[in-house]
């Protein structure tokens, strides 16, 4: 085992080059596919920690403040064998404003205000509230990036402005993730919640958290939490109905949400971006195992000497192989071993992400399994590599490799011969070497694609989707101007502001639909008027305009079993009625199990409250600021908000996302450039020493020779680069879809800016050129008089 050791030892000493860059990449690869792979493995297991610790609901219910509610669903909650505990915790639903003390921005978000100073036993704080009072105030810990311990936020609800002194940061698995809530669920002392509530009558709105729990029974027999949070809605909703017939001015809005589907919702975010680093991670072994598959032929062709003399002594083709094994496995393994560690390390840090995106602080251990994992894949991949690369042991006799494997004349056509060429000597040597070795350059043209598709792909994300209306676009939301909370009076008089071109009221809520023997409970939005929506992504057909008309998101199109032109049935205990699926959208909203309707048709199969959202849009020329002054001078107590300033707090995140990723593409891919090339033009220089040394002797400069050295493999370069931007838009698109695949998308627009085009050919052949260059100054010491004498 030690002769393998040794000669092993002695080839990683001739080739240490070739093996650092392998090393390096190995390293590499193994920490973002170590810590990509932990986040898809335990983003799930960091809600279920926070789950755990804040003892949370597994059915949460969030409705407007009645006390015939709230017994009615005691009643329901008590009289399931599947459920337990019952507890109510008031809140107020803030239509509000913050903005850290000091900056003049004000940024409209909604926050949910409750009071720490009252005892809850589920969903409750996940920090310790002892000993707080005043103006202190705990948030959740999305915000602790922008606000600090003891920094202050000032919320606004109307006129109205409070200073909250953040004292701790709260994390709660339900409005953790911008992309579930859109509210900010905060603990104030209980002076503060009542001079809240005193001094905002319209701006804040008394409301509950119903939470109940399922069984141990429930648990053993695996009961779907989906479907018994449905269960219960139905129930509770067949009372509503019943209700608000009998008193329609007490109608509330309602929303149930089971813990499992807030869940996945909430872990969309950072999947997809973990995702896409685990996809460009595995790119990067891609590229590993190409250049040492290079490295390795390289190796053999200019040792064949050495081979056939250890043949000769009774080494074996599997004895070479087993030490060409032992080599790889060696610098693999030591690469893979510390990119793992060093990803064990920084995982805490790298954790940043997971509360970015997710809204939770990273809380998981090192994944011993994910590290097992990472580790023996690698090392099984470089086995197999190891295996077909000694094949080319075997191809070899002994004869052949004592005459260093050249048997005779290749006959290959010279298809540059310099008698002929018009090119310069430098550019006739570098298409010799592409085209009469092109076999060899394939190893370069692909790594140079797939390193150009990556680069323009991630390029091209941000050109599509790196702005707000990008990114509303792709998620398939509608777009508005403003928006407010209000009756039909309230719309009616706001549609006559001097900078209102139209508004609309909307509400959501719950409904099970059914077609044939397939139920579903999908969320229902339903506008007053639909000719007035901006946005949105239809797929076929149209937004519905009359009162038998449904549109179905993808998802819940396909969970149907629907089509344009089917009809499905909306069914409870106050009605059944039909509607007509007049079209399919895609939308990121509810995983894409939307349902979209008229007011007047949701209004025959329920009873609609008198206050809804209602949403403006604004005539050319007019800004958000015109149309809050002419609001305010009407509705002082009452709170507009701005849906782009509101918007920009989840689609920021988003956007940040894709331009941080763009950026970190872009930036290994300089890295993966200068290592390949200087591998290559350190290869080729080993390789050329001896005519170099020649050239110089005939009076070439060293100048001349190293812009040959520069320009050597560049036309392989060039020909990849090409490749890649042809192949990029076609397969950016297809990966955009696939990446967006959970929300049922089918279609999504991508586009690459001329720029990014630009930018990604100069950055990959730039970085060659400059790597060749600055590798090539070895050339300067060369002395041809030294080489005669060594001679």
């Amino acid at each position: 085992m030690y002769r393998y050791f040794f000669i092993a030892k002695n080839n990683i000493k001739k080739q240490r080059s070739d093996m650092i860059t392998f090393f390096i990449l190995s390293m590499l690869a193994a920490l973002f596919i170590f810590i990509s792979a932990s986040f898809l493995a335990d983003t799930g297991k960091v809600v279920d920690t926070n789950m755990e610790k804040i003892n949370a609901a597994d059915i949460l219910m969030i409705a407007d403040y009645n006390e015939d509610l709230l017994s009615k669903a005691e009643e329901i909650i008590k009289g399931n064998v599947y459920l337990k505990n019952f507890e109510v915790e008031d809140y107020l639903y803030c239509n509000s404003k913050y903005r850290a003390k000091g900056s003049k921005t004000w940024i409209d978000y909604p926050f949910n205000l409750s009071s720490y100073e009252r005892k809850a036993e589920i969903q409750t704080l996940s920090c310790d509230a002892t000993g707080l009072s005043g103006n202190e105030a705990i948030i959740p810990i999305s915000l602790s990036t922008s606000f600090k311990i003891g920094s202050v936020l000032q919320l606004k609800i109307g006129d109205n402005i409070y200073d909250m002194k953040v004292a701790g940061y709260n994390e709660d698995n339900i409005y953790c993730s911008p992309m579930n809530m859109g509210t900010y669920k905060t603990y104030i002392s209980e002076k503060l919640y009542q001079d809240v509530l005193f001094e905002n009558q319209v701006g804040a709105k008394e409301s509950s958290y119903i939470k109940t729990q399922i069984t141990d029974t429930a648990k053993r027999k695996h009961i779907d939490v989906n479907k018994l949070s449905d269960e219960v809605g139905d129930e509770l909703t067949t009372w509503y109905n019943e209700y608000t017939k009998l008193y329609p001015e007490r109608s509330v809005n309602l929303n149930i949400l089971p813990a499992p589907l807030m869940k996945t919702g909430s872990m969309i975010l950072p999947l997809i971006f973990v995702a896409l680093i685990f996809l460009f991670a595995v790119i990067i072994l891609v590229i590993a195992i190409v250049i040492i598959n290079f490295s390795v032929k390289n190796f053999i062709m200019t040792n064949m000497k050495n081979t056939a003399i250890m043949e000769a002594s009774g080494y074996t083709v599997k004895e070479l192989v087993f030490i060409l094994l032992f080599q790889l496995l060696l610098v693999a393994g030591l690469g893979s071993a510390l990119g793992i560690l060093l990803g064990a390390l920084l995982i805490d840090k790298i954790g940043i992400l997971i509360l970015i995106t997710l809204g939770l602080a990273w809380n998981q251990p090192v994944n011993i399994p994910v590290v097992l994992l990472v580790f023996l894949s690698i090392v099984l991949l470089v086995t197999l590599l190891t295996i077909l690369l000694g094949r080319e042991y075997s191809r070899i006799s002994v004869l052949s490799a004592l005459r260093g494997g050249v048997n005779t004349h290749n006959f290959k056509k010279n298809l540059f011969a310099f008698d002929k060429s018009s090119f310069s000597i430098p550019v006739t040597l570098a298409l010799k070497d592409t085209f009469g070795k092109f076999r060899n350059q394939l190893g370069v043209i692909f790594i140079m694609m797939i390193l150009t598709i990556s680069t323009i792909v991630a390029f091209g994300m941000v050109d599509t989707y790196g702005s707000d209306e990008g990114v509303l676009k792709i998620a398939g939301f509608d777009v508005y101007d403003a928006f407010f909370v209000g009756d039909e009076a309230m719309e009616s008089t706001v549609a006559t502001f001097k900078s209102v071109k139209n508004t609309r009221r909307e509400i959501r809520m719950g409904n099970n639909f059914y077609y044939k023997k397939k139920k579903e409970s999908l969320t229902t939005r339903a506008f007053s008027d639909t000719s007035t929506i901006m946005g949105g992504s239809i797929l076929e057909g149209r937004w519905p305009k009359y009162s038998n008309e449904v549109l179905l998101a993808v998802n819940a199109a396909n969970k149907l079993g629907v089509s344009m032109g089917d009809v499905v049935t909306v069914k409870n205990e106050m009605a059944e009625e039909s509607f007509i699926v007049c079209g399919t959208c895609q939308t990121m909203n509810n995983m894409g199990y939307m349902a979209f309707m008229t007011l007047e048709g949701l209004a025959k199969t329920t009873t609609l409250p008198d206050t809804m959202s209602i949403h403006v849009n604004l005539n050319p020329g007019y800004t958000f600021a015109d149309f809050e002054k002419e609001f305010n001078e009407v509705y002082p107590d009452v709170t507009a908000n701005d849906f782009a300033e509101a918007s920009r707090q989840t689609i920021g995140l988003i956007t940040g996302g894709i331009k941080g990723f763009a950026y970190f593409v872009a930036l290994l891919t300089i890295l993966i450039v200068a290592f390949v090339e200087s591998l290559i033009v350190r290869t080729n220089i080993n390789r050329q020493w001896r005519n170099l040394g020649v050239s110089k002797a005939l009076g070439f400069t060293s100048r001349q020779l190293i812009e040959q050295v520069m320009i050597s493999n560049f036309p392989s370069v060039m020909i990849g680069v090409a490749i890649g931007l042809l192949l990029s838009p076609f397969l950016g698109g297809k990966l955009m879809v696939t990446t967006m695949i959970i929300f049922g998308f089918k279609k999504m627009d991508f586009s690459i800016g001329l720029l990014s085009f630009i930018l990604t050919a100069l950055i990959i052949c730039g970085v060659a050129l400059a790597t060749a260059a600055f590798m090539g100054r070895r050339i300067k010491n060369l002395d041809p008089v030294k080489m005669i004498t060594e001679e």
